[in-house]
This record gives C-alpha cells, sequence and structure tokens, in this order.
C-alpha cells in the first residue's frame, strides 16, 4: 500500500480518521491508545485499570497503533479491516 503525503492532511480529516480508527477497535483498544497517546498513563496503570497484564496492554497498544496508521494512510479508511 502507497502511503499518504501527511503533509497536506488537514485537522478535520485527521479526527474524522481517529473516530473511523476507533470505531474499528475494541473498547479496551481504544481506551490504551487514548490514554497511552494523550494522557500519557503509564502501561502498569492501564493493566491494573483494566485488570489485565502489562503484556495485554501492549499487545492492545499495538494492535490498536496498526488500526490508526492503516485508517490515517488508507486511501478509504472505511474500507480497513481491523483484523488485518
Amino acid at each position: 500500500m502507497r502511503r499518504r503525503d501527511l503533509s497536506k492532511v488537514s485537522i478535520d480529516d485527521d479526527e474524522r480518521r481517529m473516530r473511523i480508527a476507533l470505531a474499528k477497535m475494541s473498547a479496551r483498544q481504544g481506551d490504551i491508545l487514548l490514554a497511552i497517546r494523550f494522557d500519557k498513563s503509564s502501561y502498569h496503570e492501564l493493566a491494573a485499570r483494566h485488570g489485565i497484564t502489562v503484556e495485554e496492554v501492549t499487545e492492545d497498544f499495538a494492535r490498536a497503533l496498526g488500526i490508526w496508521s492503516r485508517c490515517l494512510h488508507a486511501r478509504l479508511p472505511w474500507l480497513v479491516w481491523p483484523w488485518l
């Protein structure tokens, strides 16, 4: 897949793509992504909050980043399959 030139992405388009990506993630993945990226929460704090291990937090964060990246770079982000 060819990557888009992100220098031409508007804030509105970026926010729309984030909403699409969050809709494709599980609730836990979305919470972990937002908490790590925007709230600067630690992996240990998130593991305690969700009742899971730090390794599971790491896996969920990696999957969430993958979905977000595919939605950001996709020409048609609503067609991105979250399980790939």
